[in-house]
This record gives C-alpha cells, sequence and structure tokens, in this order.
C-alpha cells in the first residue's frame, strides 16, 4: 500500500470521525429502586408457571353478547380513535426530527429591483434583476444534540404506542364491568318486581282479614307501605338501568340506545382459577408501565440535548445560481455566482441561560423517574387488591346464596304463620323485607366478583386483542 492511499483513509477515517462526533449526556439505564416482591401475599391464587393475563380477552369474557360490544368497541371507542390519532402524531414528529439531521436545501427564484451593488451577487449593479439560485445548509452533530433528540422522539413515540394498548386494555375492562352492571341491574328490575307481586298478594290477604274483622286497619296500611317500597326500589332500577345503558352505548361508539342482552349475570362464565404469574411481569406486561419507563427515557435523551447546546453550532453553507439583470440572459456565460463556507455559532451571553435548561432537564427526568416509580408500586397494589378480591367475594357470594334461600323460606313460613293466625303481619312484613334485601345482595355480590376478575385481568395487563398486540411497534436501534 502506498502511503498516499495510506494518508487518504487516514483522512477520510478522521473526516468520518468529525461528522459523526460524539454524543453528550448520560446513556439511559432503568432504575432499580423500587422493590418487586418475589411473589404476590395471596399465594393460593398467584401461581408461578401461569398468568391470567396469557389468556386473551375473549377467553375471560365467555358471554358471546359482551364479546360483540368489546369487539364493536374496540372499532368504535371514541378514546380509541384518539389515542390512535396521539400516535400518528408521534410517528410524524419523530420524522421530522430525523429530518433535521439532513442537508436543508432550498430553492430561490425572483425579481428584485435594488439601489446599489449586491456584495453577495458580485458585479450586477442598481436595477431590475432576475434570479434563480440553489441555498444548502448542514448542521454537523458533533455532540450529539439531534441524536439524543432523535433518541427523545422515538422514545416519545413508543410512549404513545403504550397508551394506545392501554387504552384498549380500559376499553375493553370497562365494557365488561358497564355490562355486567347492566345485568346486575336486569337482575334488580326482576327481583324487585317478584317482591312487588308478594307483597301485592299479602296486601290482598290483609284487606280480606280487614274486612272480615281478624285484624285490624293497622296491616292494610303497613302493607300498602311496603308495597310503595318495592315499587320505588323497581323505579330506581329502572332508571339507573336505563342510564347504564347509555353508559355503555357511548363506550360501544353509538348515541344511547337499548343494548342487547346475553346471559344472566348468575350464568356469566369467568375461569375458576385465578393464576397471576410473577410480580416481576407486570414491568414487562402493563403497558402504563412501559409507557411511564419510555417517557423517562425520553427525558433522559433531553438532558444530553441541553448539554450539546452548550457546545458551538458549526453548520456547512453554501449557495449557488445565476443573477442577470435581464431575464434573457439569465443563462449566459458570466451569470453564474457561487459561496461555500462554514458557520460558527457559539453562545455567549445565553450560556447561563443554557445552564439552567440543562438542569431544568435533569429536574423533568427525576420526576419522571417518579411517575415510573408510583406507577410500578401503584400496579403491584393493584394486583393485591384483585388478588384478595377475587378470593372473598366468592366466599361472600357463596354466604349471600344461602341468606337469599332462607330469607325465601322465612317468607313462606310467615306467610302461612299470618294466614292462619299464628303470627302478626309485622312479621311478615319484616321477612320480605328481608328476602329482598337479601337477593339485592346477592345479585349486587355476583357483579362485584365477576367484575373483580375483570379488574384483576386489567391489572395484570391483559386484555388487548392479539392482532391489535402485533402492531405494536418494536423498538429500532437508534441511530448515532
Amino acid at each position: 500500500m502506498t502511503m498516499p492511499r495510506v494518508r487518504c483513509r487516514v483522512l477520510l477515517g478522521a473526516a468520518m470521525l468529525l461528522l459523526s462526533g460524539c454524543v453528550m449526556g448520560p446513556n439511559y439505564r432503568r432504575r432499580d429502586t423500587t422493590p418487586v416482591p418475589a411473589a404476590w401475599r395471596d399465594t393460593s391464587s398467584a401461581l408461578r408457571d401461569s398468568s391470567l393475563a396469557n389468556l386473551p380477552w375473549w377467553s375471560v369474557l365467555g358471554d358471546t353478547t359482551l364479546q360483540g360490544l368489546v369487539r364493536t368497541a374496540l372499532q368504535e371507542n371514541r378514546d380509541l380513535h384518539i389515542a390512535v390519532a396521539r400516535v400518528n402524531e408521534a410517528r410524524a414528529q419523530l420524522g421530522i426530527q430525523r429530518l433535521e439531521r439532513y442537508p436543508q436545501i432550498d430553492v430561490e427564484a425572483g425579481v428584485v429591483r435594488s439601489s446599489g451593488a449586491d456584495s453577495l451577487l458580485s458585479g450586477v449593479g442598481a436595477g431590475r434583476r432576475a434570479f434563480l439560485g440553489t441555498g444548502l445548509s448542514w448542521e454537523l452533530d458533533l455532540w450529539g444534540r439531534m441524536r439524543r433528540l432523535n433518541e427523545s422522539a422515538l422514545a416519545l413515540l413508543l410512549a404513545t404506542e403504550q397508551a394506545r394498548r392501554g387504552v384498549i386494555l380500559s376499553v375493553v375492562s370497562e365494557v365488561a364491568r358497564a355490562y355486567l352492571e347492566l345485568r346486575d341491574l336486569d337482575a334488580q328490575v326482576a327481583i324487585a318486581g317478584q317482591q312487588i307481586d308478594i307483597r301485592r298478594q299479602s296486601l290482598t290477604l290483609a284487606r280480606a282479614r280487614f274486612r272480615g274483622g281478624l285484624t285490624s286497619e293497622l296491616d292494610v296500611r303497613q302493607g300498602e307501605n311496603a308495597l310503595a317500597l318495592a315499587e320505588g326500589t323497581q323505579e330506581r332500577a329502572l332508571r339507573e338501568r336505563r342510564q347504564k345503558e347509555n353508559e355503555l352505548s357511548v363506550l360501544v361508539g353509538r348515541p344511547p340506545a337499548n343494548m342487547p342482552r346475553g346471559l344472566p349475570l348468575a350464568d356469566q362464565p369467568f375461569p375458576d382459577s385465578i393464576p397471576a404469574g410473577l410480580p416481576s411481569d407486570l414491568l414487562t406486561r402493563r403497558p402504563d408501565v412501559r409507557r411511564a419507563e419510555e417517557e423517562v427515557r425520553a427525558a433522559n435523551a433531553r438532558i444530553g440535548a441541553a448539554i450539546a447546546a452548550l457546545f458551538p453550532t458549526i453548520s456547512l453553507t453554501g449557495l449557488g445560481g445565476t443573477v442577470s439583470d435581464q431575464l434573457t440572459s439569465l443563462f449566459e456565460r458570466g451569470s453564474k455566482y457561487w459561496r461555500i463556507g462554514a458557520d460558527v455559532v457559539q453562545p455567549v451571553l445565553d450560556h447561563r441561560r443554557s445552564k439552567f435548561h440543562v438542569d431544568a432537564e435533569r429536574a423533568r427526568t427525576e420526576a419522571a423517574v417518579g411517575e415510573y416509580e408510583r406507577t410500578v408500586l401503584t400496579a403491584f397494589r393493584e394486583v393485591e387488591d384483585g388478588l384478595v378480591a377475587v378470593r372473598r367475594l366468592h366466599a361472600e357470594v357463596a354466604a349471600a346464596a344461602r341468606a337469599a334461600t332462607a330469607a325465601r323460606q322465612a317468607v313462606r313460613l310467615a306467610a302461612l304463620r299470618y294466614e292462619g293466625g299464628v303470627d302478626s303481619y309485622l312479621s311478615l312484613l319484616d321477612a320480605q323485607r328481608a328476602q329482598l334485601d337479601a337477593e339485592l345482595r346477592e345479585s349486587e355480590l355476583r357483579r362485584e366478583h365477576r367484575v373483580s376478575v375483570v379488574q384483576l385481568y386489567k391489572a395484570l395487563g391483559g386484555g388487548w386483542d392479539p392482532v391489535t398486540e402485533s402492531l405494536a411497534m418494536p423498538r429500532p436501534a437508534v441511530r448515532r
């Protein structure tokens, strides 16, 4: 190899090193300051070999009518439309930021009138002039300011993608919650209707006994009061049911309308076992945790961009074209001009301001770290709350079912005793009131139990469709 070739390669390597430059500021590193528990407190449900979140949402929500509502919501829900638009906005912002690393080329053309010689367009005197030219400007990213801004924009794009996935998870869980609450209200309307029939029958009996002189008017008035209370309970349930239909309609992206019904609340299929997996899985599964981490990454990159702003900015500039005082001679010999140079800008008076910018970005990064740690702790708490809720509510539903059965038997016995003149009408009314409360409580607890399964599924990070999951953008390598 000859000496000139060696020198050329050395000079070429030095030039490439100069153009690539260095990257200022700290590289991102996950801060494991939040302790991760080795296992969940409710070890009876927290199996290590699996997780409820591994199941697709249609395996958890077995009602086909509910599945149809969820699919409609995933297409029409307006919150999800907004989240998708924000992802597209962040993707466009990343594209804009990446273009900043490339030369900026402008083309200018026009006719101008001047009063004296132009220092740039030498040789042309005063008067009207026509020109056509091209300008080029290229900022050398010696300190990595643009690369850090690209890194920040990429992290923000990934954060919005995780936010979109979080909206999908929320839409699935909110539609399921509203639907289960609607089925609970349907059950309350039916329970109140049955209670109205029972109290009407007992009121008819009380009136007959009053007319026969076997009881006082007090029994009749007490029966009328009990009947009116049951009718009011049904009207309240009807009002809340209509409002719940309106809420569910908006969740699926439709104007308020009647909602389809599927299985009754008591027949809603849900998994018998609720495995929770390992606590560490939440750090990679839950969209809100991953979104918070990407926001920390973006804030950390902006520190490097602020530090790079402390150093001189070097730009290569070029200008060239043709100019003439006559359009017909615009492309003749001697009408061309050009200029090539380099601009160096070093902030002097704003140096302290730039340092304050660095301090501000460091503070924003610390705040983002705190937000991430709070999100992780909240995730752990929500899973723990969900595990204990699913387990205890299952036992509460069983106890409430036994109480409702006993209350129905008590009403039957109290009616026989009153009809036979053995007991008072007040005892019958108390038994009926206890039956209504017990049956409403049983329906409420069944709804709470099934909603708790949905909330635990959400807390574990499950709930999105594998088709939409495949659209999640993988992290590409950051261009240096």
